[in-house]
């Protein structure tokens, strides 16, 4: 799909209806027809915008009507829906995503990813979200790594 569309503003009403959280509105356009994964200028889909505003039915629904979880601007290093929930205190909302398949270590902006965003917080909804990450997608050993002496 082009980048730049000539309809661009009314291909984004289902990513504005994300944005404020309309849920109804979300799912009449779905049903005409909207593209559930369609990204915005800024790389961002519908998905992306109901984690920034923790909207959690509407990320629920999303993700029950094939919202793509792991969906970034790759070209713009655009970060995944994990990525900017692992910034949230919403440790259920993280739970979500993981439990529908998100990946945590595709890269994004700076390089970071969930796992990395995550592990940095200290705060108790940071370390929840860590260990919900750990749990669901358990850090993978680097094969070129010797174990370690004791």
């Amino acid at each position: 799909m082009p980048r730049i569309r000539e309809d661009w503003f009314e291909a984004e009403q289902l990513i504005r209806a994300a944005q404020d959280g309309d849920l109804p509105l979300v799912q009449r356009l779905a049903s005409e027809g909207f593209d559930v994964n369609l990204m915005d200028e800024l790389g961002k889909s519908a998905l992306h915008y109901a984690v920034e505003g923790e909207h959690y039915k509407l990320v629920q629904w999303l993700l029950e009507h094939h919202a793509n979880v792991n969906l970034h601007d790759e070209d713009m290093i655009g970060e995944t829906a994990l990525s900017l929930a692992a910034l949230r205190d919403y440790p259920e909302l993280v739970e979500l995503l993981l439990t529908n398949g998100a990946d945590p270590d595709i890269t994004g902006w700076m390089q970071q990813t969930a796992r990395t965003r995550a592990h940095w917080r200290k705060d108790p909804d940071g370390v929840k979200i860590a260990a919900l990450i750990e749990k669901y997608k358990p850090t993978k050993p680097n094969p070129g790594s010797r174990p370690q002496r004791r």
